[in-house]
């Protein structure tokens, strides 16, 4: 792609260009905001002191430099971004809109590590003139981040210092000088290492994609406060000039020999946690030769859902499940759906923006952008709901189910919206990947955490990552992981509750849970064989995940009943406010015919151990049901039960069919959740 740098003279500026060359990109221009009154301004987003070099970088690559004044107005300070004219984020929009007059160009880099206000802000511009950030640089561990801007060559100097540990005396020290004492100053004082806490800044004097380097011949310190513990000052440039590089070097020759990575080099970083192996799972092959059981030949019978809810007036969770469109055109039957689902949270005061997570089954995957494009029309507004999207075996008069959970709280009229956190990046990075979509990769509401469905995407390039389903199984956990951590830095993957896991062929499965339970604290996942996932991937992982898993307990139960195996898993807080299970249903005949009444007999067990120590009081309960096609089961033999359930348990329910269960003997199973 074809990119505009902003630029602010600085260290991380500089190395996310390098980074966007490094996954191919070209840099074609550089956009910097100066200060309107040519000092250093106290801007939210963007670095003033060393402007003066602004030019002589543009100069040093060779580049065009558009620039426009600011005046550092920050009108909204909130977590979201709405625009405002005098706001210096429409700086920025009017600047880029500029520079769209006179370069082609798809894509802007932007160097945030840590800021998610400078990324907000950042990713909303962009968003608007329908060009593609990119962060390299986000939530990159900064000790290893700098280390690695200083083996690359990028040489700059500290140009203001305003923390504890950082002088005056240390302005115009070269970055790599000052590494060991910065090292020294994070364990001291906690002090972020790259200056994301606003510490220190930088300006870069030298690097690879420079042709000439920036000499500094006159300068002079400015003291900006005199505080006793933490002093501000900052330089000031009187005379800087250029010098050329000899001997001259094209940028490919620059670059020639500097442990640059690529977006795939980033995914297989050895020294990552989450790539390394803890038994003897490198003995599981990479390339898993798929046992053929995805036929396309294999569809469940034509059955209409109605659409269920489940509603928690005192705490205002609510479940909607089984929302289906009846038409055999996929996008008919999506509008429908889409329609009932707004109906549903209609019932209960509740709106599309109250969702915080959607579970999308279609019968074909070749359909999704058709019914993404329907999708963004319900969805389209800030920090949208996390989702998943599969593909089972429908019949080809229902195309589509959904299901749905959603949270208003009753204070949420009155603007208190402090219990529900989102996370939503759009700017692709090497963290993990963009949700340039209409979904989240993150809700947490309360002490609850919904995340996207996530496949085996490489962050930095949006592929597909080679190396089959080890490979991905391993970037899937990756992925989970470092969303956890984003929500809170004390989260991993043992927080998982409970998941889904759904891969393309049953010879999958073992490398899928050998890798999950290397990694989790009893998290409940069944393994469930579909017909087909986005991108063509082998696998995917839904989660939820709970801040204090630590304190649920775990059980395991079964029972036979006419050579059927009844099997529970379940796991429920110490409060017993939440529980969840897993049912499975089996037999060692495969060809046997599952009986009505064993179904019966299982659901009645599932909803039994989800209320066990919670028989007081109503229960707010969602099922996810899949039966296995490949057996002799009837949807109407499972739904025929519902109809005699009573209101209490509040239920919502989703039928599921799919081609395989987690063994060759499961024929269904049963994914329950009661929230409080």
């Amino acid at each position: 792609m074809r990119v505009v740098a902003l630029v602010s003279g600085g260290k991380d500026s500089t190395f996310n260009m390098m980074q966007c060359i490094a996954a191919g990109h070209e840099i074609v221009a550089l956009a910097n905001l100066v200060p309107y009154s040519k000092t250093e301004i106290d801007s939210f987003m963007y670095q003033s002191v060393g402007h003066e070099a602004i030019d002589l970088i543009a100069a040093a690559m060779d580049l065009p430099m558009y620039k426009r004044e600011t005046m550092g107005i920050s009108n909204d300070r909130g977590k979201t971004y709405t625009p405002s004219d005098s706001d210096e984020v429409e700086d920025l929009y009017i600047l880029l809109e500029q520079i769209k007059k006179d370069v082609e160009y798809d894509a802007v880099s932007v160097g945030a590590i840590l800021s998610d206000y400078q990324r907000i802000r950042v990713e909303n511009v962009c968003i608007r003139l329908g060009l593609l950030p990119l962060a390299y640089l986000w939530q990159r561990n900064q000790i290893e981040l700098l280390d690695e801007m200083i083996k690359c060559e990028v040489d700059a100097i500290l140009i203001k210092v305003a923390t504890l540990g950082l002088e005056t005396k240390h302005l115009g020290r070269s970055l790599s000088s000052m590494q060991p004492h910065l090292l020294t100053m994070h364990e001291k004082y906690g002090l972020n290492v790259c200056g994301e806490g606003g510490e220190y800044e930088t300006l870069t004097l030298d690097c690879p994609l420079f042709k000439s380097r920036i000499v500094v011949e006159d300068s002079e310190v400015v003291i900006h406060s005199t505080d006793p513990i933490v002093s501000v000052g900052y330089l000031t440039f009187k005379k800087l000039s250029l010098e050329l590089k000899l001997p001259a070097l094209d940028l490919q020759d620059r670059l020639e020999g500097l442990p640059l990575k690529t977006s795939d080099g980033f995914v297989t970083d050895q020294e990552e946690d989450i790539f390394k192996s803890h038994e003897d799972i490198d003995e599981v092959q990479n390339d898993i030769t798929p046992s053929g059981n995805v036929d396309g030949s294999f569809v469940s019978e034509n059955v209409v859902q109605e659409a269920t809810s489940a509603y928690s007036e005192k705490e205002g969770w609510l479940f909607a499940g089984g929302i289906q469109g009846t038409s055999n055109n996929a996008f008919d039957a999506m509008k429908q759906a889409l329609s009932v689902l707004k109906s549903e949270l209609t019932k209960y005061d509740h709106t599309a923006r109250d969702v915080s997570s959607i579970t999308m089954f279609i019968g074909d995957m070749s359909q999704y952008a058709a019914l993404n494009k329907l999708y963004i029309d319900t969805f389209s507004f800030s920090n949208p709901p996390t989702r998943a999207c599969v593909q089972v075996p429908f019949s080809p008069d229902n195309p589509v189910r959904i299901e749905a959970v959603s949270w208003r709280d009753k204070k949420h009229d009155v603007g208190d919206i402090t219990e529900r956190h989102t996370i939503h990046v759009q700017s692709r990075s090497h963290w993990a990947p963009a949700n340039i979509g209409p979904y989240s990769q993150s809700v947490r509401i309360k002490n609850f955490v919904h995340l996207a469905g996530q496949i085996g995407l490489v962050p930095g390039s949006l592929e597909m990552v080679k190396g089959g389903i080890k490979a991905e199984c391993k970037l899937v956990l990756r992925h989970l992981k470092r969303l956890l951590m984003a929500v809170d830095p004390k989260f991993n993957l043992r927080n998982v509750v409970q998941g889904i896991c759904y891969v393309t062929d049953f010879s999958y499965i073992s490398a899928a849970r050998k890798l999950w339970e290397e990694r989790t604290n009893n998290a409940i996942v069944d393994y469930v064989v579909v017909t087909g996932l986005p991108r063509n991937a082998t696998v995917e992982w839904h989660v939820w995940a709970h801040k204090y898993n630590n304190q649920f307990d775990y059980e395991e139960r079964g029972k036979c009943i006419d050579n059927f195996s009844i099997s529970i898993f379940r796991r429920w807080n110490y409060e017993n406010h939440v529980s969840t299970v897993l049912c499975r249903v089996s037999h060692l005949d495969d060809n046997i015919s599952l009986d009505p009444a064993i179904v019966h007999e299982a659901l009645d067990y599932a909803l039994e151990k989800l209320q066990q120590g919670h028989e007081t009081g109503v229960s707010v309960i969602n099922l996810k049901i899949f039966y296995s096609i490949r057996k002799n089961v009837a949807e109407k033999d499972i739904s025929g039960y519902f109809e005699k359930v009573t209101r209490n348990p509040i239920l919502s329910y989703t039928f599921v069919p799919v081609v395989s269960l987690n063994s060759e003997h499961t024929i269904l199973s049963i994914c329950g959740i009661r929230f409080p």
